[in-house]
């Protein structure tokens, strides 16, 4: 269950509502409401600019009408709480019981979670052209194969067969992207190589000193059309400063805490018997809210020629799921396995495992792979 639609189509009943009652005119079109996830913590999981978007055409102050839509929503089953706040946005905190529905339609959704259902979305072809249309510098073909693969997985999941026969210079695409220049390789690893400019080598080359995966996604940490220059030492880094490391151990904490629950006997705790208190916790509340993100990012990386915006939120993602394990290690209350409460440890293992499933995925979409531990 997606929660963000979840909430989306609640609060277009409410406006059904109140117009049934005669409390708001018919005709309002409800479609440009938006529900995105809370920027700021104690303001709710979501906001809701409806009563700002229906303030005009419904002729009523909007604040009266939040008061309205607020009134309706708090008895809405699975919505915990709704705030007014700033001219007259919706704050909307839900109820446990909702997060445990969003973590087992993860769960059942595996690698398909935030995957279109369309059928015949058609092919999609991907073109590259420079940003600077007078640089005479060739596109660098590792940052075109980086780029290119993650956009084409991306539209593959969001249900658009495309081809990996990338295109340069000037041609028609169904997928523009502007790539700016690899500017060239820095660090202690960065020996030329076999007299290529950096602009000139391709992904394989890059990989031979630092590998597969740092490679590829070291090419997707600024965003397409700016210049890049390659910190080999960083990609190389065995700590959090790498974004690499940073999300293959993320991954790998995930295999490891559900193994141990598994050993420990709490493997087979289902979605009925979850103690949802579990996710009454602020550091695991920020966790669900990412984990919930993830199908809308897909969409904008796509939209926005931009793969590094999943990358940027799967790195925080991990952030978020190491954080809450060191903040564990000080709290026993918070850790995610406890012999002496298996319906807690369910819960939490559960989180666990959606965050698992989230890396492994857009790590898979980026081109990475998502290891089981650390070597």
């Amino acid at each position: 269950m997606d929660p963000i639609e979840w909430l989306r189509r609640g609060v277009q009943e409410a406006i059904a509502s109140l117009q049934a009652a005669g409390r708001l005119p018919a005709g309002l079109d409800a479609a440009s409401i938006g529900v995105e996830v809370a920027d700021q913590t104690g303001r709710g999981d979501f906001t809701c600019n409806a009563a700002l978007v229906l303030s005009r055409p419904a002729r009523m102050p909007s604040r009266i009408l939040a008061a309205l839509l607020a009134e309706t929503l708090e008895s809405v089953d699975g919505i915990a709480g709704v705030e007014i706040a700033g001219p007259g946005f919706l704050n909307l905190t839900l109820a446990p019981a909702i997060w445990a529905r969003m973590l087992a339609g993860v769960q059942r959704a595996g690698s398909r979670y935030g995957a279109s259902t369309r059928e015949g979305a058609g092919n999609s072809t991907i073109g590259f052209g420079a940003t600077d249309p007078q640089s005479s510098r060739p596109l660098s073909p590792a940052r075109c194969e980086a780029v290119g693969t993650a956009l084409a997985n991306m539209l593959d999941h969001l249900g658009s067969r495309a081809d990996r026969h990338f295109r340069t210079g000037a041609v028609h695409a169904d997928v523009i992207v502007r790539l700016g220049p690899l500017l060239g390789l820095k660090g202690r690893n960065s020996p030329p190589i076999a007299g290529h400019r950096a602009d000139e080598l391709d992904l394989s080359m890059v990989a031979g000193l630092i590998g597969d995966d740092a490679a590829r996604l070291g090419m997707l940490m600024q965003p397409a059309d700016a210049p890049l220059t390659l910190d080999l030492d960083l990609l190389l880094d065995q700590s959090h400063a790498n974004p690499v490391f940073e999300l293959h151990y993320a991954h790998a904490r995930c295999c490891a805490l559900r193994q141990q629950g598994e050993i420990r006997g709490h493997g087979d705790c289902d979605e009925n018997h979850w103690d949802v208190r579990a996710f009454e916790d602020e550091g695991v509340q920020l966790i669900l809210r990412l984990l919930a993100l993830y199908p809308s990012q897909i969409d904008l990386a796509v939209r926005q020629r931009e793969p590094c915006r999943l990358l940027h939120y799967l790195c925080s993602l991990a952030g978020g799921l190491h954080q809450q394990y060191y903040r564990s290690l000080g709290a026993p209350h918070l850790r995610f396995i406890r012999d002496d409460d298996r319906l807690l440890t369910g819960a939490r293992l559960a989180l666990v495992r959606g965050v698992e499933t989230v890396l492994k995925s857009g790590l898979g979409l980026l081109g990475s792979s998502a290891p089981d531990e650390m070597r």
